[in-house]
């Protein structure tokens, strides 16, 4: 079966069942130089400011952030084609999917992740190992993470209280899965409950917790450690709140979609907030 990707999420998930895609989006982890079917409409090298900025006046205007090349899709002629539906600044939406597929003579088959809670990333890779016909592959991989959940040390008492940046100007509340993630490692949560959406709030309004993470979506910790020296430089809000406070810059990676990474990022956090360190991680005075 010819397998595509359209988004970070479905490389992941497909790496994880030993599954190489013949093409993937432009954000996807692409060591081996695969085709690329998308590009993004939004230019390199801006700062979180503009990037929001650009992103909200798309939405007002009923614009797309992406593109998906139609002509790389016509050549590959994948069977089966991996998208999500959870948030549209991360990845093509399904009508942009769909309206790219209309142009083709044999449209793949579509398989959309839109898993929002950590239990259905379980239910996503069951149900992508049956769509490619690896299901004991699938399964042997739900236990291994399962297993890895389950050997997590018990959390601190009393749990440290946790506020999650996933976005830094404007401030961006982690919402969807980050909630059960937090709670697994150990932390006690002052953002949006499980299954929401991120929440967007003012940083006079950024809850006032024991422990902060900052894991901005699509950054590495370099590009978050740029972005945040920047911010301050310029004195940016960040300073004041941090004051008396842990605080942590992340790898978005494991964080930013939910794919098997998620449980790395599990235990990321159950380290952090057990006062040790970790890969990835990058304590802020």
């Amino acid at each position: 079966m010819r397998v595509a990707s359209l988004v970070p999420a479905g490389t992941l998930y497909l790496e994880a069942l030993g599954v190489e895609p013949v093409g993937v989006s432009h954000s996807c982890p692409n060591p081996r130089g695969l085709p690329v079917l998308t590009e993004s409409l939004i230019p390199p090298g801006l700062s979180q400011e503009e990037i929001d900025r650009r992103v909200r006046e798309a939405y007002r205007q009923g614009l797309s952030l992406y593109r998906v090349r139609e002509e790389v899709l016509l050549e590959l002629a994948p069977d089966l084609l991996l998208t999500q539906g959870v948030c549209e600044v991360c990845a093509p939406t399904p009508r942009e999917v769909e309206g790219a597929l209309a142009f083709l003579p044999r449209p793949p088959r579509v398989f959309e992740l839109r898993g929002t809670r950590l239990a259905d990333l379980f239910r996503d890779l069951r149900r992508l190992g049956e769509a490619l016909g690896l299901e004991g592959r699938a399964e042997a991989l739900v236990e291994g993470l399962s297993a890895r959940l389950a050997a997590l040390p018990p959390p601190p008492s009393p749990r440290p209280r946790v506020a999650f940046l996933e976005w830094l100007d404007p401030p961006y509340l982690g919402g969807h899965w980050v909630r059960e993630v937090v709670e697994a490692a150990g932390g006690a949560y002052l953002g949006p409950e499980a299954g929401a959406p991120s929440r967007r709030v003012p940083p006079e309004e950024v809850p006032l917790a024991e422990v902060v993470f900052l894991a901005f979506c699509g950054y590495g910790l370099e590009e978050a450690r740029v972005a945040v020296e920047a911010h301050l430089a310029r004195g940016g809000w960040l300073r004041g709140y941090l004051r008396g406070r842990k605080a942590y810059l992340l790898d978005a990676g494991p964080f930013q979609a939910l794919t098997p990474r998620t449980v790395e990022g599990v235990g990321i956090l159950a380290r952090l907030l057990r006062g040790g360190e970790a890969e990835g991680a990058l304590p802020l005075a």
